[in-house]
């Protein structure tokens, strides 16, 4: 395979940027940006979330059985920059009935209960059902529009 020809093809498949909310074992909330998220079903409605395999969200994931996804709105590359360093408390949250955490003012949430993890490849893929959801103002953030390349 052609590893040029791969990377530039599946960098145009288009991404948004979301933020995917979590509590620790002690509680504390967690957050992580991400990217590869689709619908799976109408009915149920069904998600499918790409997680690192070494990462603390899917760790969360795995022991709680649920996260939320903020889809976050165009002009919050400054939220998407604070979760990718860490910065989580310069990120206003709010909460998902269940107490997730999830970006205050974002174009909308999700929040889901686990299903079952698919664990091919390296990063494992968190197939879920969405359970409740909240809808804000404003359009989608892309990752193109960030200028940021996650895939290939």
């Amino acid at each position: 395979m052609d590893k040029k020809a791969k990377k530039k093809v599946l960098q145009m498949i288009p991404y948004g940027a979301y933020i995917v909310g979590t509590k620790t074992a002690d509680g504390e909330d967690h957050l992580m940006f991400g990217t590869w998220l689709m619908q799976t079903s109408f009915k149920p409605v069904f998600v499918a979330f790409a997680l690192s395999e070494d990462s603390r969200t899917l760790d969360n994931v795995r022991r709680s059985k649920i996260f939320a996804v903020s889809l976050l709105k165009e002009a919050m590359n400054d939220v998407a920059e604070s979760v990718v360093e860490g910065s989580f408390k310069s990120v206003k949250t709010e909460r998902t009935p269940s107490g997730l955490p999830v970006i205050a003012g974002c174009a909308g949430w999700i929040e889901c209960r686990l299903a079952e993890i698919l664990e091919n490849g390296d990063h494992r893929i968190a197939l879920a059902e969405v359970v409740e959801v909240a809808s804000g103002a404003g359009a989608l953030l892309t990752l193109a529009a960030l200028k940021w390349h996650y895939g290939g």
